[in-house]
């Protein structure tokens, strides 16, 4: 059987990673988009050869030719096109952040649970092989007890006041939400449960969300992560390092994926880089689940999870 999927929104996205992704993916077949915009959905279903075209999300989802919808569309978006598929008897892969805030998460948890279809989210970095040689290190107890995970990244544009990810009601907040709920579902990967949350932002001059976020997480570990994100810097790392009593691992690009692992014996370089199209490993996984009858790896429940650690960080940082 093959996964027959209909992509609703096909901006930036979805024409530098998603379409590909499903499009090699053994299991997967992309044959409907949708976009609001006629010549941009023609250009898009033209480059990809997709046959079936769409201006309207309900009238793709509604389509019967279809069983699974990857919706890749503004935050405000993603709750009720979740809830319309998973009532169409679609599966649903949805864009991070999974919704803009808990409330919502459960809404979507709930109809794909009460119509028996699948729930999953893109957060494709757990399926970098440098994130899993983390994870390998830190349950092999390589770096001793964990005292600390750090990260630090930045997305050098310059939003105008109007762009959805800059508008509390369509985005959710700003970096935070955008870039920083990547590395949050990292946290949560490596470390796990967390405790407590403080927070604090940097307004912008130039549009309603905040400009800067940085987060101070105590996990039920005992361990600390530090989280700083940034919106319009000429610098945007993606800086990912970890302190153990007994090691240290730095990983400077994590889209990259060259690890520092450094211990009493000395450092040791190595190279762990992602799938060529980083959305490739969710794709395969996701429709493998379907297939399989099992939950994808990033499931809704997992997805929400740093949905409940960015409402913490908001509730403190006001």
């Amino acid at each position: 059987m093959t996964i027959r999927w209909g992509l609703v929104g096909v901006g930036d996205i979805a024409n530098k990673r998603v379409a590909a992704a499903i499009q090699s993916d053994p299991n997967s077949e992309l044959v409907a988009v949708c976009r609001r915009s006629e010549p941009q959905l023609d250009q898009f279903a033209d480059q990809f050869g997709v046959p079936r075209r769409f201006t309207n999300a309900d009238d793709l989802i509604a389509s019967p030719n279809l069983d699974a919808v990857y919706i890749a569309t503004p935050v405000d978006c993603h709750c009720p096109q979740t809830i319309a598929a998973a009532r169409a008897g679609k599966h649903v892969l949805v864009e991070k952040p999974m919704a803009l805030n808990p409330a919502e998460c459960d809404r979507m948890i709930s109809a794909c649970d009460q119509a028996g279809v699948s729930l999953g989210v893109a957060y494709y970095r757990r399926f970098y092989p440098v994130v899993l040689r983390i994870q390998q290190l830190i349950e092999a107890k390589q770096l001793g007890r964990i005292l600390s995970i750090g990260c630090v990244t930045g997305n050098p544009n310059r939003f105008p006041a109007d762009d959805w990810r800059v508008i509390r009601t369509r985005g959710g907040g700003g970096p935070l939400m955008d870039i920083g709920s990547h590395r949050l579902d990292v946290f949560l990967q490596l470390l796990g449960d967390v405790a407590t949350v403080k927070a604090s932002v940097i307004d912008s001059p130039d549009y309603e969300a905040e400009q800067a976020a940085t987060l101070l997480v105590q996990f039920k570990s005992g361990a600390h992560g530090i989280l700083q994100c940034y919106f319009g810097t000429v610098e945007t790392p993606d800086r990912l390092e970890i302190i153990g009593t007994e090691g240290r691992i730095t990983v400077e690009d994590l889209n990259h994926g060259d690890l520092m692992l450094s211990t009493s014996e000395g450092q040791q370089l190595e190279s762990h880089p992602p799938a060529d199209n980083l959305h490739a490993p969710l794709i395969s996984d996701f429709s493998a689940a379907v297939l399989e009858h099992r939950s994808p790896t990033i499931s809704g429940p997992v997805g929400k999870r740093t949905n409940d650690l960015i409402r913490l960080a908001y509730e403190d940082a006001q």
